[in-house]
Order: structure tokens, then sequence, then C-alpha cells
């Protein structure tokens, strides 16, 4: 049985032979391009028959325009798509670029092959920037990168029909290029254009250079109309094709999780919160031309449970693949990206194995073969490291979000009604309404369950409390240390942050402000028992303390998506638990324009970015940066549809 693309696999870049000066594949003995031309293919192939510049000059006023490709290659046809986006002034606001490839180049491979087609030297140097960064070892997955202020790439590894099945997005255009028919079958197999025909919408084009019979009926069987049209240079014909109609689904998957776009043509959104998760909301709906209201009871950022002014961000790696490993190492990488160097300092993570469990942990993670980049094992000690973990500087990260708030609301909210207007009504404590809104995101913590006390959030509130103290410590000791706890230093003002408490809080004592505890040094310091500066913290100078509630979950996920109706889900699911697996149920119906992004527990700096860029990507209706198994994991709908389907208690 294969895997899905989105569990933790890792492979190397693939071999090639060249062939006249060129990479030629020795998995299908084939070449990656046309040697009489490769460019002009590309351009007449895709962009032509396509007609690209004449759709984009229609959608003009439409948010984003979508390519889906089937063999990324040498990444020609994105090269050559992103010259002729630029020469094109009437256009959407934004392109995205989805492609996938099984067998990924090595870098110097891509160099040698872009080396053909000087005249796009320019996007070249972009595409070669991220395969840099692969250093020739791939994960299998998605991986998106912003190549310029409006093209974004999403890169998909692994074969293509797997990536397909994973994919939310809606294709305007597909690009069929994976090598030919006869040399790679699979490539143009039934199922892959069954997630095509999933894909498109009324209006796709698509092209291709073969013109196989076989193709031909394969794209009739998948609601396309296909034309044959003369091919390139030698080639006598060649496919295009318009996408009429959706076939029926023969899935009996249930609708459980829906990822819908925001109803309301308002380019405005209230985010209720502002912690991390609010102010990275603000940040990727400021970037998608939206007016940001930020609703919170403090009068700047990140005040209570994002408030340590260090804040870890690293990657959780577990023995089995487990959702919640696979979903923050997805969550680190955008991390990585987001923050900027002079806020993120990568000065490492070493986790101190000093416990029998976590030296199987340690065993079995070797046994992985993960990547020395994200993980790595010194040989003869008792510990892991994480290379480019590192810390936040929250203030410096506070002040740049703090840029994309248009309009902040120093209020604590009380009420949400919903008006027969179509309006969220934000009530105070005096249950006055102070403001209405079109979309509201709710990402305020544990109060959101107060808040949202009709529906059960599946959120509970543990309390924490971290210590930062002044000591002088051997100067080499330069990483994050973990054990228990944390400790991050601060070399440059001999500071250490050391945590975290993480206790169990009573549901009434949930909605009260965190108290710092005078032992809170005390219970913090005892958590580094283990590491080799455990003694020095005795001479320490406690500087200051913070306390603070953060809300998690069951499953120890985020909740990110949209409010569910829970009363209306009850009913059209409440016979879940039989197990009828044939049976038909409705899609979920979820509240109009009101979406939560919550539960980020002790990890919100590392998980925030990817939650707010996937977030806002579901809002505003593009392609979303996560595989499909993945949006299940964090759905809010989750815990009620995994209720539902246990059978009741006697």
């Amino acid at each position: 049985m294969k895997k899905s693309p989105w569990h933790l696999q890792y492979i190397n870049a693939t071999a090639t032979k060249q062939v006249n000066q060129q990479p030629h594949s020795i998995q299908y003995d084939d070449v990656y391009f046309n040697d009489q031309g490769g460019l002009e293919e590309s351009r007449f192939v895709f962009i032509k028959h396509n007609k690209l510049f004449e759709r984009w000059q229609e959608k003009i006023n439409q948010n984003s325009f979508t390519i889906g490709e089937t063999g990324f290659g040498t990444g020609i046809n994105l090269l050559t798509t992103l010259h002729a986006w630029q020469t094109t002034k009437e256009k959407p606001q934004k392109l995205h670029f989805i492609s996938c490839e099984k067998y990924p180049l090595s870098y110097q491979d891509m160099v040698d092959a872009h080396a053909c087609f000087p005249e796009l030297q320019s996007f070249s140097q972009l595409l070669l920037a991220i395969w840099q960064e692969f250093n020739d070892v791939f994960r299998c997955g998605f991986h998106t990168f912003q190549l310029m202020d409006d093209v974004i790439l999403t890169l998909a590894i692994g074969d293509a029909t797997d990536c397909l099945t994973q994919l939310n997005a809606c294709i305007d255009a597909w690009f069929l290029d994976g090598f030919s028919p006869k040399k790679n079958p699979e490539m143009w197999h039934q199922d892959l254009f069954s997630e095509v025909n999933r894909l498109s919408r009324t209006g796709t084009t698509l092209s291709t250079f073969t013109a196989a019979s076989q193709v031909s009926k394969t794209l009739n069987n998948a609601g396309f109309k296909v034309i044959k049209k003369p091919g390139f240079g030698k080639k006598r014909e060649m496919i295009t094709a318009v996408f009429m109609q959706h076939k029926n689904a023969t899935t009996n998957e249930h609708q459980w999780y829906p990822t819908p776009k925001a109803n309301t043509q308002n380019q405005s959104v209230t985010i209720l919160g502002g912690g991390i998760a609010g102010m990275c909301l603000s940040h990727y709906f400021k970037k998608a031309g939206y007016h940001v209201t930020v609703v919170d009871q403090n009068p700047k950022p990140m005040q209570v449970a994002s408030g340590n002014h260090m804040a870890m961000v690293m990657p959780l790696v577990t023995a089995r693949q487990s959702p919640e490993s696979i979903f923050y190492l997805r969550a680190f990488e955008t991390a990585l990206n987001f923050y900027h160097s002079d806020e993120y300092q990568a000065i490492g993570v070493e986790q101190i194995l000093h416990q029998n469990k976590h030296k199987k942990w340690a065993k079995t993670i070797q046994q992985a073969g993960l990547p020395k980049t994200l993980l790595d094992f010194t040989s003869g000690s008792n510990a892991a490291y994480y290379p480019k973990a590192g810390y936040v500087e929250t203030d410096l990260l506070s002040q740049r979000l703090r840029t994309t708030v248009d309009q902040w609301l120093a209020t604590e909210v009380n009420q949400l009604l919903f008006t027969e207007k179509n309006k969220w009504l934000l009530l105070n404590q005096d249950r006055e309404a102070f403001h209405s809104t079109d979309l509201l995101i709710i990402a305020n913590g544990i109060k959101a369950q107060q808040l949202m006390n009709s529906n059960d959030l599946y959120l509970t509130a543990k309390h924490g409390m971290t210590t930062t103290i002044k000591a002088e410590i051997n100067k080499s000791l330069k990483h994050i240390k973990l054990a228990e706890g944390y400790v991050i230093p601060n070399q440059n003002h001999n500071q250490w942050l050391c945590g975290a408490t993480f206790d169990h809080l009573e549901p009434e004592q949930w909605y009260t402000p965190a108290q710092l505890h005078q032992n809170h040094w005390q219970r913090n310091h005892l958590l580094c028992h283990g590491l080799n500066i455990f003694d020095d913290f005795n001479k320490s100078q406690v500087i200051s303390g913070h306390a603070a509630i953060r809300a998690t979950t069951p499953d120890h996920l985020p909740i990110c998506g949209p409010i569910i109706d829970q009363t209306k889900f009850k009913s059209d699911y409440n016979d879940l638990n039989h197990g009828r697996h044939w049976q038909k149920y409705p899609p979920a119906k979820t509240s109009s324009n009101l979406y939560i992004l919550n539960g980020l527990g002790s990890r919100g700096f590392t998980s925030a970015p990817l939650l707010a860029q996937y977030l806002c990507a579901m809002i505003v209706g593009e392609p979303l940066p996560l595989e499909i198994d993945l949006c299940k994991i964090i759905h809010p709908n989750r815990f009620l549809y995994r209720d539902l389907k246990k059978a009741p208690k006697s």
C-alpha cells in the first residue's frame, strides 16, 4: 500500500545523463525538453494553447489564476510562464503555479539545464535559489514558495496522482508534461485524470505535447472536450482541451471537514485576539489586500500567552510518523521563512537524552534517515541537535506585525451576535455593540470557548510560568538546552529564559488572569535537572517572571478553519456510529463567515505562520498550502466527528 505524500519521507536527487549537453532521464529514457527549441516548444504548447495572454486579460478582476502541472522536470515551463506573466500588464492580482515531481533533479543538473536558456536567467535564479536550499535531499509532499510579490509556487514532491489527490485547489489551466505516455504510462493513468477532473471547473483549459489516442479518450472520460491541433516543429499533432463537466462523485467519504471561501465581497477582516496567531493572520490578510481590524483587551500585541520576550521555534519529531509530528515539521519550515533575520536567532536546540525512553526514541529516529539539517545526533553524546531551530525575539516581531494592522480596538469582547444583515456584532462587557464585520476570525485563546458557549470547541486551558534570570555561565553554551524544560540563552545580555510549567486548571479558572506564583523560579529550576548548567543556576539572579494561560486541545494539535453548525451536524450525522461506510451524508454546514485559529498550546510561534497562511488562503479562495489529510487533522470539526463515530456508552 502506498503511503500518502504527506507522510514524512525524504528522497535524494535523481541522477541524469547528459545527451547533447542537456539532461536525459535515466528512469524514462527520454529528454526533459526538446533539443531543437525547448523554450519555443514550451511557449507554443502551454502558453499559446492555454490562451494564457487572452485569459489573463479577461480575468483582470479575478483575485488569482492557478496553473497545475504534471511533471516539473527542469522547471522550464515555470520559467516560461514567469516571463509571460511579467510581460503582461493586464492580468489577475496573483499567479499560483502548482507542479508535481516524482524524481527531482540535482542542483547541478538544474544549473546545467537552465544554461540552455540565458534569456530566462533572472527567473532561473529564483528557482535555483530554492533548489540550492534543498541540497539534493527532498521532503515528499507540498512546498510553497513566494517567488515574486504576485507569484506563488507550490512544488509537490512525489507521485503525481498521490499529490493531486491531496490538493485542495481550483485549476484554471493544466500543463500535462510528464514524458511520453509510452515511456511513463503512470503519468497518464485514469486515476490521475480523475483528480484532474475534480480540480477543474467549467472553462478550465488543458494542453499537452502528446497526441496519443488513449490520452484523448481518457480526457473525454474526465469531462474535457478534446481538440487536436498541429504540433510543434516536427510533431504532427498535439492535444488541447476545455473542461465541460464534473463526473458523478464516486467516493463515499464523509464531507465533515469543509474548507469554504468567505461569502463576502467586502475585503475587510476582523481578528479577535492580538497574540501570535492574530498577528500572523494580520500579516497575511494585509498582503492579500484586506483592511485589518484586531480586537484585543490589551493596547499592544502579544501580551499574554505570547508575552515572553524570547520564544522557541523547533520541529516536533516523534518515533512514529504521527500526524502531530508531520504537521509541526511543515510548520517549522514555514516559520523559518516567515521570521526576519533580525527577529529569529537560529542558535540550534540541543535536546538532552538522559532517560531510557529518550534514548529509545533517538535509536528509532536515527533509523528513519532524516537529514542532518533537520536533526543530528552527535556521535558518543547523549543529545539530539536541531541545527536550524532557535528563538524569536518577540519585541522585534511585534513591532513589525503591528504595522499590518489598520485598526486596533483595545476592548474586551463579551458576546457575539449575528444579524439579519449577515454581520457579526461584537459586544463589550456592558452588552453594547462597538464593532461590526462581515468576516470574523476568533484567535483569542481559551476565551474563545467562553465566547462560543453554544459550541464545544474542545479547548482546554493550561497554566504556564517562565522565569528570566541573569547568570554567569560558560560562554560555550550557545544553544537552547531542552530536557524536561528548556533554557534559552541571550548571550548579548547574559540573560536566560527558563521554563515552562504546564499546570492543569479547572474550568472555573480558565477565564481569569494567570497568576505568577512566588515559586516560579524554583519550579523552573527543577525542570533544568539533567542539564550541565543546573548547578550554575543556583547562583543566578531572578530578573522577572511571566505567567499565562494557554489554550490546547486533546490531541495537541491546533484548530484552524470554519466554525461548524454543531446542532445541524449532530442531526445529520447522528447515526455515524453504525459504521455504514456506504451511507451518504450531507456536507457539514458552516456558520456564515466565521472562522477560528486556536489551541496552539506551547508551540504557537512554530505553528502560527503556517496556520495563518493556510486560513487566509482558504478564506480568499486560493490553493491551500497543506495536503488534504493534514487539513483534516487541524479541522475544528474533527473532535465532534470522532465523538459521533464512537458507539454510545451503554
